[in-house]
């Protein structure tokens, strides 16, 4: 968490898109980070992880409004209106690179994004680092496979 931390603290986003809440523990780190003007927006397949969240944040009281919509990231990113500061991605491993293409039309330059678990994903790693379209890095959470790639948009 503290990585997230790190970056939401660097970067101060105002709109946040998390892909993949389960039971609301990253959305609740980043909103504790934020102002009452930010806006995060997460997405969770599982209803019953979902109805957790929602109870959790709501139990957290932090001040950014949270919409937490429940269904499948690969059908709702499309129907998601306006650009994002900040994406958080911590959901299938191997829809990480579809969940990225859907919403880099929803980004602008400086927008960041953060994706757990990067190693389970080698062909999201292989386009941020090498498509051109980003700068990007992994930031270790101690372990040798354990941590975040952040990338920014060129």
């Amino acid at each position: 968490g503290r990585i997230l931390v790190d970056v939401i603290r660097e970067f101060k986003p105002k709109r946040i898109l998390e892909i993949g809440t389960l039971i609301g523990y990253s959305t609740i780190l980043m909103g504790k980070e934020l102002d009452g003007d930010a806006h995060i927006i997460t997405i969770e397949i599982d209803p019953e992880a979902a109805e957790k969240a929602v109870d959790n944040i709501r139990r957290a009281g932090i001040k950014p409004r949270v919409d937490v919509l429940v269904g499948d990231a690969l059908e709702i990113i499309p129907k998601l209106e306006g650009e994002f500061d900040l994406v958080f991605i911590d959901a299938d491993k191997d829809e990480y690179l579809d969940y990225l293409k859907l919403v880099e039309g929803k980004l602008h330059s400086g927008s960041v994004v953060v994706a757990d678990n990067v190693f389970h994903a080698p062909s999201y790693l292989d386009y941020v680092r090498h498509s051109g379209k980003y700068k990007s890095k992994f930031i270790s959470a101690g372990g040798r496979w354990d941590g975040l790639e952040v990338s920014i948009k060129l």
